[in-house]
């Protein structure tokens, strides 16, 4: 017997496509993904999604600092440096010119708010030269008087380099942390600091070429005047800083700075001033000059000669 099967339009029906919705779902039952425990995690997200979405944001973070930084007033663009090299050779020879003269606020009168990056860099630069160049005159002057052969001894220029650039680049930014974080003072920029001792070196390119005379206390006359003029242009910028600062504590820093100062006045006095000299420390040109003429009365070239001989004994 065959049979018959009925089927109607509704169960044809049932096999199109059907849009399910989630609306269609009852309210009872859990949203979210599956966690890996068999658990639905319908509350929080994994944590593989929330380390990628941290990952993510960090990126955003890291690519907004470099954007802000490279931009224009950036740490990274040269812009941002460029106000402290907008100087002018005239107001870099003032500048000088005031460290030798110091009676008013350096930073507030002087440089007006706008301190440069460029004299501090090349006067410590041209005083490194010229001690160098003083030196190796001494010593060239010397060998000459002895008849013996000079070659430049270039150590001297690594030591005068080492010495200067520490004391007039390196020390600055200890005393302007030391200022800003132990004495509580935020009146002074690091680069106003910074200014501040580099242009006090103006004062040694003076003593070094002027040590060329060669009398010792004429020399050391020179060297002290140098060492005392410009202790007093740091003591008078720096202490009123630390006589106002919110550590009282903090003001045996200015014995610290005067400290550093004398010791960098010793080592440049005795390896180039006077340690430099050779055959020409502790004569006496006027001793030298009586004993010719009262000794030997010669003339002519004959003096020239015994002015040698005196030089070389």
């Amino acid at each position: 017997q065959d049979t018959i099967f009925d089927v109607d339009e509704t169960g044809a029906g049932n096999l199109a496509f059907q849009d399910f919705s989630t609306g269609s779902i009852q309210p009872d039952v859990p949203l979210g993904r599956i966690s890996p425990n068999g658990a639905s995690s319908s509350s929080s997200p994994s944590l593989h999604v929330r380390a990628g979405q941290d990952l993510y944001s960090a990126e955003q973070r890291l690519g907004s600092s470099i954007d802000g930084a490279t931009k224009s007033g950036g740490v990274l663009n040269l812009d941002f440096y460029s106000s402290w090299f907008d100087v002018n050779t005239a107001k870099v020879l003032e500048r000088c010119y005031k460290t030798l003269l110091p009676k008013e606020d350096y930073v507030g009168e002087v440089l007006e708010g706008a301190p440069d990056l460029y004299g501090p860099f090349w006067v410590p630069t041209t005083l490194v030269f010229s001690l160098f160049l003083t030196s190796s005159l001494y010593t060239s002057i010397a060998a000459y008087l002895d008849d013996a052969e000079y070659t430049y001894d270039f150590t001297r220029l690594g030591a005068a380099t080492s010495i200067v650039y520490t004391y007039y680049l390196g020390v600055p930014l200890l005393v302007w942390a030391a200022i800003k974080y132990w004495a509580g003072a935020s009146d002074r920029s690091p680069v106003e600091i910074v200014s501040l001792y580099g242009y006090s070196s103006t004062v040694w390119i003076l003593v070094a070429w002027l040590s060329l005379i060669p009398v010792s206390f004429v020399s050391g006359a020179f060297a002290l005047v140098g060492t005392l003029l410009s202790l007093f242009f740091l003591v008078r910028n720096l202490y009123p800083i630390l006589a106002t600062a919110p550590n009282v504590s903090a003001r045996i820093l200015i014995v610290v700075v005067a400290g550093l100062h004398l010791v960098y006045a010793v080592a440049v006095w005795w390896g180039f001033v006077r340690g430099g000299r050779g055959a020409l420390v502790d004569r006496d040109l006027k001793d030298v000059a009586g004993e010719i003429g009262n000794g030997l009365g010669q003339i002519g070239s004959d003096v020239g000669e015994e002015v040698l001989r005196r030089w070389r004994s």
